[in-house]
């Protein structure tokens, strides 16, 4: 692979940069996150194997009395604000994908909007790396090659090479059940593939995309009130974390991956339950780990599949809620002009059983809830 790569990669590489697993962060072992109690004492260390973070404790789902949308009030996306001081952090639970019939969204996140000094995303695309993406000028673009790792197997890999072959049979099977060119995807990490597939084909079938976000609706209000948007995470920080997935990783993708009737479904079947705002049918979803490992202890998974699990979970879960959290109540703490932030972070991060709600809570703050 040269490095003479086209702009139309480079932006969809940014695209999927975004999507496949906004916000993840990975911090040197100085810099892991502490949980702390109301008198700022840390009362948990990481030990920097994300596979073990809250292994041990995975609390009981406890639903709060969340309210359904309705069709003349708009979606809520659990708006919740909490305060300290002088200031104050609106948080909106999103997801990645939306249609324009969703807008304008609930009075009260309209108000909250209007009301923000500065908005708060999961990434922040006014970093070097985004920022050189955005403005089209690869050439200066640092984080080029991890861009690359990121989407792509290494150089002269393919995925009949680099998948066991029952895996690869199943992987190869259900991709031919989509409107693509199987051939063109070939040395594809199985990660790239499922995203693009689902953000690029799939959605836009159900009349959905990520341009329609709410998201980027939420992003669109901040430029047009002149208000500056920063993020939880680092841009360069999260391609780390995205192209340093493992192997194990990869293949339980590839041997999880869906047909097309099961992917319009299974997405459809997400967007409604938020849009409708079904909030305990979502966190339902989201938290489904138990099911994983009764489904493996009963013979009808593989240890890849439980592998895949274990990873969302922990890694792509828990870590993240958990550092998002801690992100949240840094802008609260050490602000020092009284601001008020808008956070706009993926609901599964408020609804997951290690959620940002709880884990601020757990900090000392109020999260009050205002939908």
């Amino acid at each position: 692979m040269t490095t003479k790569i086209s702009k139309g990669i480079i932006i969809l590489a940014c695209t999927l940069a975004i999507l496949l697993i906004a916000g993840c962060n990975r911090q040197s072992p100085d810099e892991t996150p502490t949980e702390e109690n109301n008198n700022g004492q840390a009362t948990h260390q990481y030990n920097g194997d994300s596979n073990e973070i809250y292994e041990d404790y995975i609390p009981d789902i406890v639903y709060e009395e969340y309210v359904p949308a309705h069709e003349d009030q708009g979606i809520h996306g659990l708006i919740s604000v909490v305060e300290h001081g002088d200031n104050r952090v609106y948080i909106l639970g999103s997801i990645h994908i939306g249609c324009e019939s969703w807008y304008p969204l609930s009075p009260v996140v309209e108000a909250a909007m209007d009301r923000a000094d500065i908005f708060a995303f999961e990434i922040d695309m006014a970093a070097e790396g985004g920022r050189c993406i955005l403005e089209e000028d690869p050439c200066e673009y640092d984080c080029l090659h991890a861009l690359m790792e990121m989407m792509f197997l290494p150089e002269g890999t393919e995925l009949a090479d680099f998948l066991p072959a029952d895996v690869y049979k199943i992987f190869m099977g259900n991709l031919q059940t989509y409107p693509i060119h199987v051939s063109a995807v070939t040395t594809f990490k199985p990660t790239t593939i499922s995203e693009l597939i689902m953000y690029e084909i799939v959605a836009p079938q159900l009349g959905f995309s990520s341009e329609h976000s709410i998201d980027m609706y939420v992003f669109n209000r901040a430029e047009a009130n002149e208000r500056p948007a920063i993020g939880l995470t680092d841009f360069n920080d999260h391609i780390a974390f995205v192209s340093g997935m493992p192997d194990e990783y990869q293949i339980a993708t590839a041997r999880y991956f869906t047909d097309y009737n099961t992917m319009l479904n299974e997405l459809e079947e997400l967007a409604h339950v938020y849009e409708i705002q079904d909030i305990e049918t979502l966190a339902q979803m989201v938290n489904n780990l138990a099911e994983a490992y009764e489904a493996y202890h009963a013979g009808y998974m593989s240890a890849s599949g439980l592998a895949l699990s274990r990873y969302w979970h922990y890694t792509v879960g828990n870590y993240r809620s958990t550092f998002f959290a801690q992100q949240i109540a840094a802008l609260l703490t050490e602000t020092e002009e009284p601001t008020t932030f808008f956070v706009t972070i993926g609901i599964a991060h408020l609804t997951r059983e290690v959620n940002v709600f709880r884990m601020l809570r757990d900090m000392g703050f109020d999260v009050v809830g205002l939908y």
